[in-house]
């Protein structure tokens, strides 16, 4: 930015991405007084979720959020299989990538193969398991592959592709917020990220101050409607909440806040 240039940059961390935005709007800040048509700078910029890195921020939130939106039995034990299914044994491959024929390894070094031989025995015909592996998008030859290495078995094998059927499944619930302008401050009263407050409900854990689920405040006090460039990031220690009250500048024009929450899922309102 300082050298003139334009530039992309990309990271999987999201509290990364926040620090990043934090230090590009200073600078963009110091720069603003020396711009001139002969010294150009691109202080503008935004930020992107690609690859559905909003849908599964987080595996372990992910593999949670897949076997209540499928309907899975979860075992909790296994070391084989994530549950059962419609009499199905299910298997829920890396979500943070696609599912390639090495992720099979594990599956495969654990899979009960006496009880297979026993199945096979009794009724040779019939499949000796039903198997449905989910991911998040997948090598096209997957479960080909899983039946060519074991092809001493008949196997049922299922790919549900969750990039694919992503639109079919009811894992996320909106957040609601109530924001407003009071006297010259720019005030939320209440913050609601629905998905977090049902996770802690199913936790049976109370909470005093909205200020508890959010991670992060962002505010533009003069959004344009297309880029939001925050003059404000709230982002507290671990000891501290956000404040929730802010002075609006006399030059406040259309304000957006993006307000995040602990699963990092954000909220976009504008007032």
């Amino acid at each position: 930015m300082k050298l003139g240039r334009r530039f992309i940059g990309a990271d999987i961390n999201l509290g990364a991405i926040q620090t990043t935005t934090k230090r590009l709007i200073k600078v963009g800040n110091e720069l603003q007084p020396s711009l001139t048509d002969e010294n150009i700078k691109y202080t503008g910029f935004e930020v992107y979720n690609v690859n559905n890195y909003d849908f599964f921020r987080n595996p372990i939130e992910a593999r949670d959020l897949i076997i209540q939106a499928l309907e899975i039995q979860p075992f909790e034990q296994s070391n084989v299989w994530d549950g059962e299914k419609d009499g199905r044994m299910v298997k829920i491959m890396p979500v943070n990538r696609i599912a390639t024929k090495a992720d099979l390894e594990e599956l495969k070094a654990n899979l009960p193969y006496k009880t297979y031989e026993k199945r096979k025995e009794e009724n040779p015909s019939q499949p000796v398991e039903k198997i449905t592996i989910v991911c998040m998008g997948h090598e096209p030859d997957l479960a080909a592959s899983l039946q060519k290495e074991l092809s001493d078995y008949k196997l049922d094998i299922e790919i549900v592709d969750i990039l694919r059927d992503k639109s079919e499944l009811e894992l996320k619930r909106e957040a609601e917020a109530e924001v407003v302008r009071e006297g010259g401050k720019l005030v939320i009263r209440a913050f609601y990220p629905m998905n977090l407050l049902q996770k802690l409900s199913l936790q049976k854990e109370y909470v005093e101050d909205w200020r508890q689920l959010v991670e992060s405040i962002m505010i533009d006090w003069n959004y344009d409607g297309v880029v939001m460039q925050p003059a404000v990031t709230d982002i507290p220690d671990k000891k501290s909440l956000v404040l929730g009250v802010y002075d609006i500048p006399d030059d406040a024009g259309t304000i957006k806040v993006k307000i995040t929450d602990l699963l990092s899922e954000s909220l976009e309102v504008e007032v």
